[in-house]
């Protein structure tokens, strides 16, 4: 099952909205004709992601533990784990770190310590030759000891992505074994992504320049973007080129920068028309993070009906830039996404779809 939630969530501003301001001697020549105002609207997506960076991290209590089946006191557990994973197009590779410690209802003192090799992903989102992952899988190799029984284990595991649930909200960490024997429920201080080369392209379906229709054309964009999953803030740079435009001479390349946020209550009245702006997907979630057989004895042990994923919208503005042999512009962009946030102007669910306009200055000679 394919499933396309938040995410990368702007990283790219194909809907461009603004105002451009020529300066620069090169501007009075006569070479160039007066300014002419440009609109265009875009609907496109996502194409690929090369490469992502994932740092996760929590230091604190556990929302919710049971170890071998043992739901432990909340206020007695202490977690400390941390991840470094890197997603290279459908591959990867990583490591991380937990230590669990905690009481029973009885009084008796459980200890999870160990480390986990990251070796694989369940995609959240599937392009041609990439992936976002809603979790990590690999393998727990460490100490689980229960009052004076202590023994040693390697278990299959699984660790959701922020990616699925921002704002340091829960995440599930659950071993993939039938005795159930990790499964955890925690919030996140660090949840951070480094995006690279992330490849998104833009059809044009309306706008002028100057009284001149823009019939067609693409733009094409390769971004680097930093997502701070814990505060849903993401800021982002990159080249973009105007291709195959009619009018041609709109034809230009160049760069772009500037931030995104995942929308908050008054950002989605605002933005959607309607509050809040997310759906949930904890059900979801969990079919595709668990195996079937397994499912019993994890959800006995994971007392989550909603809460643990999210789908939401993002909302991107900044400035570019591009010229070309016989053209310049300038201008800035507001890119409203869809929910969820791989495309604007489309969407996969029935939900609302974003949009956004440009509107600049073309100078050409």
């Amino acid at each position: 099952m394919e499933w396309r939630y938040f995410g990368l969530l702007a990283l790219v501003p194909l809907l461009l909205s603004g105002t451009a301001v020529a300066s620069g001697p090169s501007m009075s020549s006569p070479s160039y004709s007066p300014p002419s105002a440009l609109s265009l609207s875009l609907v496109g997506g996502i194409n690929s992601v090369a490469t992502q960076a994932y740092s996760l991290g929590q230091h604190g209590s556990a929302d919710y533990a049971a170890i071998q089946g043992f739901v432990l006191n909340p206020s007695s557990t202490h977690l400390d784990y941390s991840l470094y994973a890197v997603v290279s197009g459908l591959n990867v590779h990583g490591s991380a770190t937990l230590r669990l410690t905690g009481m029973e209802s009885d009084g008796e003192k459980v200890t999870v310590s160990g480390q986990i090799q990251i070796q694989g992903m369940v995609a959240a989102e599937t392009f041609e030759d990439s992936a976002i992952p809603s979790a990590f899988t690999g393998v727990f190799t460490g100490l689980i000891s229960l009052g004076e029984s202590a023994r040693f284990v390697t278990l299959p595991l699984t660790m959701e992505s922020p990616f699925v649930n921002p704002f340091g909200e829960p995440i599930v960490v659950a071993s993939l074994d039938s005795a159930g024997s990790i499964v955890l429920v925690t919030g996140y201080q660090t949840g951070k992504i480094v995006f690279n080369n992330v490849q998104v392209f833009g059809v044009a379906v309306a706008g002028n320049v100057g009284t001149t229709p823009v019939t067609s054309g693409n733009a094409v964009l390769s971004t680097s973007a930093i997502e701070n999953l814990f505060t849903g803030r993401e800021i982002e740079t990159g080249s973009i080129s105007f291709v195959g435009m009619s009018p041609s001479y709109l034809d230009s390349s160049g760069f772009y920068f500037g931030s995104s946020v995942i929308p908050g209550p008054s950002d989605c009245l605002s933005t959607y028309g309607f509050s809040p702006c997310t759906v949930d997907c904890t059900a979801d979630l969990l079919y595709l993070l668990v195996p079937e057989n397994l499912l019993p004895t994890v959800s006995i042990n994971l007392p989550y009906s909603t809460g643990l994923c999210t789908i939401t919208g993002f909302i991107s503005s900044g400035v570019y830039f591009t010229n070309g042999p016989g053209v310049l512009i300038f201008g800035r962009y507001l890119t409203v996404w869809d929910i969820p946030a791989v495309s604007f102007g489309i969407t996969s669910i029935g939900l609302p779809t974003g949009g956004s306009t440009i509107t600049g200055v073309v100078f050409t000679r």
